[in-house]
This record gives structure tokens, C-alpha cells and sequence, in this order.
């Protein structure tokens, strides 16, 4: 529960968080009546110049504690993990002032994120009792932040729901639920997919009793603008089919379905924005179960566009998918961009850890405004490698293609170079493999729990907000 007041004094029974950075911040607690010795004990910690969280109990008070974050640190990462280390430490009941209006977005971001819960399926919930301490001149750009942390945690509940409750047709059903103002919403039916024969994503459904389905999501401001496409795969449980996962892992592979919420959650973000972009989000839609008809290794398919895949692997399913809807579209639409992305690849996790998302392009504008985003902000990218030698080597000798090249270990870029071949008017491209970042299953960071992430919400959108 999240209450904004722009009095202090009329706030009861909670506990006070104050942010502050210099002497001049003490100012603020006037209000309180603090005794002397209070305040000389949060001066003296002022003058020593040390990042630290104080903790005062004031029985007389409309608060019953109050904690003092002193924050002498400029840096805006480390601002973040300051504040992530210390909002974790509060009660479920307590109120946020900030010493200027310039911090407390980032200290709101902080105290809803990294305290995320996820309760739906408890008995007993406890939730957190947040009241806000706004200025007037600050209150719509607080509300405005208010949603998009309301986005993410709409995607961050649907990511932990288990799949049993969110197969293909429910996620349709959610998708038109919602109440979007300029959004409109298209669904390709089990029917549609196999009359117009989009073989790849037929293959990989094949015959879970759960069929698949694509979701056209489109956000058109002016038919004169340019359009940028995002391709995103969704499947409900990746079992890895023939190619099974080892036990250990099997546990996480709802996993695989986390980014089509993500897309709900930056679609109903970008609903409420102004742009100078048409956004179109395509989101192929299928279960990927043991079955006794399903697909093996060595078999070819046929996609969409017709060119043939060889099946090295049936856990490479996702690549299947997104290449059957890169070629409907290339097919049936004119696209300015394209921007595929995806949960991947090891590759990431071996790499850069869990607070990367890697690129790759044919679109230098796209991927220096995500590396300019990212020098500034909690979320991250690093740009990889993308020529015409790894689009070569996708090549089968058997098919047109592989769906895995072996000996190749350039994972994830292999991955980005496979979906390109299924462009086919030289559309300007982005990859972006999040496969480690999406779902932060190691420890908690930032304004990341231990949970799913719901990485670049904000990224994409300041993109397309700035395009």
C-alpha cells in the first residue's frame, strides 16, 4: 500500500526514512523536536564522511523509529546499492523524506523494487505500509514514476505465477484484459498459424494439448513515422524436449516465459507516453512439452519463408520460433527496424555475470543510444561482435540452415546471426540476449530482488522515447 502526503504531520503510526547528504539536511527534521543529543549524534556522522544508516527510537513521536541514510558518495551506481543495502532494512510500515526532490525517485525506485514480494499464493500476506513525503512541484513526476514502477511489478507478479496458470491461451486472454488507451491488440489463432503454415512454431507446439498462439501488440502514432519492430519468444515451460535439461535446472525453465510479460509491461508503459515512433511487439506464443509427436533431432523443418532448418539440438527451440515470426513479418510488413530479444544463452552468465544484457546490430543508432543509457543508469549492456562470418556459419549442409552450430562457441551472437537470415529486406537489426539478467536467480542487487528482474522496461522505453 503506497500513500503520498505533502505534510509530514498528518502521517501516524509509521516509522521515518530520511535521505541526506550534508549538515543542511538536518534542517528538515525540525519538525520532529528532536533532542540535542539526537542531533549532535547525526552531525558528528555527517562530519566523518562515511555512508551509513542510523537508527533512532521516538516513543513520542507520530514515528516510532527513525533511520537516518547519510550518503556522502556521488557516484549514481553506487547511490543505488547504497540505498539497496539499507531500504532492506526497514520495517513494512515506514515513511519516505528526501533531502532534495532531485533523490527521491531514485530512493521511491529503491524502497518498492528492491523490497519486491510476491505473495498471490500465501495464506497469510504481509505487505509493505509506504507514505511518500512529496512536494507539490515534484507530485506528477512522482505519479508519472508511480506507474512504471506499477508496470514492472504487474510483470514481476504474472513472471512468478506457474505455468500451469499462464499457458498460451490465458496469456491472450490477459493481454486483452487490460486496458489500453492507444494500443491496439491482434491474435493469431491456433488455426491462423497452421493455415498460413508457420512451420517452425508448429513444430515446436507440436501436440502439447496447450496450443499456441501470436500476439500482435501496435502502438501507431503516425503511419508517417518509422516503425520499430520487437520480436520477443515466449514459451510456458522449456523442457528442452528430447534434449532434456539436466534435473537441477529444470526447476527454472518457466523462466522461458517471462519476457512476453515484460512486453505487456513496456507496451502499457509506452501506451500512456508520447513518441515520435510507431512501436509493434510481436510475441510467438507456444508450449514446448515432451510429447510423442513432438520434434527430434535430425529432423528438418520448413519455416515460414520456406528455407529448411536442420535440428542439431530440440533446446534451441526458441531460435525456430523467432525466425518463423521474423519472416512473417519481413514478409508482410514494411520495417524500418527490427529488435529481437530473448532469454539465451550461458554464453552471458560466463561472460559479464548477471548485470549485462549483450548486444549485437546491423543498427549503430540503436545500439549507441542503449551503451549511452546504460554508462548512466542501473541497467547495463555490452555490445558483441556481429559480421557476416558468424551469419556464414549458420549454414547447414544438409538444409539452408542449422538450427545450432556446432564448434561454434560464440553463443550468443551465433544465436542473433541465425534470426537475421530470416530478415528479408535488409531491415536495420538488434539483438539483445538478457538471458541472465532477466531472471536474477543468484542474489539480490540493486533494485533487483531475487526473483525475475524486468530488465530494460525503462531502458526500451527512454529509447523510444528519444528516438
Amino acid at each position: 500500500m503506497i500513500k503520498i502526503y505533502e505534510n509530514i504531520k498528518t502521517i501516524k503510526q509509521s516509522n521515518l526514512f530520511y535521505f541526506i547528504e550534508s549538515e543542511e539536511c538536518i534542517e528538515k527534521l525540525s519538525i520532529l523536536n528532536l533532542e540535542k543529543t539526537l542531533l549532535d549524534k547525526i552531525t558528528k556522522t555527517i562530519k566523518e564522511k562515511e555512508n551509513t544508516l542510523l537508527q533512532f527510537f521516538l516513543w513520542w513521536n507520530n514515528f516510532e523509529s527513525l533511520f537516518i541514510a547519510f550518503y556522502v558518495n556521488k557516484d549514481k551506481s553506487t547511490l543505488t546499492e547504497f540505498l539497496w543495502e539499507n531500504v532492506t532494512k526497514l520495517p513494512n510500515k515506514f515513511t519516505i523524506l528526501s533531502n532534495n526532490k532531485e533523490n527521491l525517485l531514485s530512493i521511491v525506485d529503491n524502497c518498492l523494487l528492491s523490497r519486491y514480494k510476491f505473495q498471490q499464493y500465501l495464506t497469510e500476506k504481509k505487505e509493505d505500509e509506504i507514505n511518500i513525503v512529496c512536494e507539490k512541484e515534484i507530485r506528477q513526476k512522482l505519479d508519472d514514476r508511480l506507474e512504471t514502477i506499477n508496470n514492472i511489478i504487474f510483470a514481476r507478479d504474472l513472471w512468478e505465477t506457474p505455468t500451469s496458470d499462464l499457458y498460451p491461451e490465458l496469456f491472450v486472454n490477459k493481454a486483452k484484459s487490460l486496458k489500453f488507451r492507444k494500443t491496439k491488440i491482434k491474435i493469431l489463432t491456433p488455426r491462423d498459424i497452421q493455415k498460413q503454415w508457420l512451420g517452425l512454431l508448429w513444430a515446436v507446439w507440436k501436440w502439447s494439448i496447450n496450443k499456441p498462439f501470436m500476439l500482435v501488440l501496435e502502438r501507431i502514432v503516425n503511419r508517417k513515422y518509422p516503425t520499430i519492430w520487437i520480436v520477443w519468444k515466449w514459451i510456458v515451460f522449456d523442457t528442452w524436449w528430447i534434449n532434456l535439461k539436466p534435473e537441477q535446472w529444470l526447476y527454472l525453465m518457466k523462466d522461458d516465459m517471462s519476457w512476453a510479460w515484460t512486453v505487456l509491461a513496456l507496451m502499457k508503459e509506452l501506451d500512456r507516453k508520447n513518441l515520435n515512433v510507431n512501436i509493434v511487439a510481436c510475441i510467438p506464443l507456444a508450449e514446448n512439452s515432451i510429447s510423442w509427436e513432438a520434434y527430434r533431432p535430425s529432423d528438418i523443418l520448413k519455416a515460414y519463408n520456406w528455407k529448411t532448418v536442420n535440428v542439431i539440438n530440440t533446446d534451441a527451440e526458441w531460435r525456430l520460433i523467432l525466425a518463423d515470426w521474423a519472416s512473417y513479418l519481413s514478409r508482410n510488413y514494411k520495417l524500418d527496424r527490427v529488435i529481437t530479444v530473448a532469454t539465451l544463452t550461458w554464453a552471458c552468465l560466463f561472460a559479464i555475470w548477471y548485470r549485462y544484457a549483450w548486444v549485437m546490430w546491423t543498427d549503430k543508432e540503436i545500439i549507441d543510444k542503449l551503451l549511452s543509457y546504460s554508462k548512466e543508469n542501473f541497467e547495463k549492456y555490452h555490445e558483441l561482435p556481429f559480421e557476416k562470418y558468424y551469419i556464414e556459419k549458420t549454414k547447414s549442409k544438409i538444409a539452408d540452415y542449422d538450427n545450432l552450430t556446432e564448434w561454434i562457441y560464440a553463443w550468443a551472437t551465433m544465436w542473433g546471426a541465425f534470426i537475421y537470415n530470416f530478415l528479408e529486406n535488409n531491415e536495420k537489426y538488434t539483438h539483445i540476449d538478457i538471458a541472465w539478467v532477466a531472471n536474477n536467480s543468484f542474489e539480490p542487487y540493486g533494485l533487483y530482488t531475487k526473483t525475475s528482474t524486468w530488465f530494460w522496461v525503462d531502458s526500451l522505453s527512454n529509447l523510444f522515447l528519444n528516438m
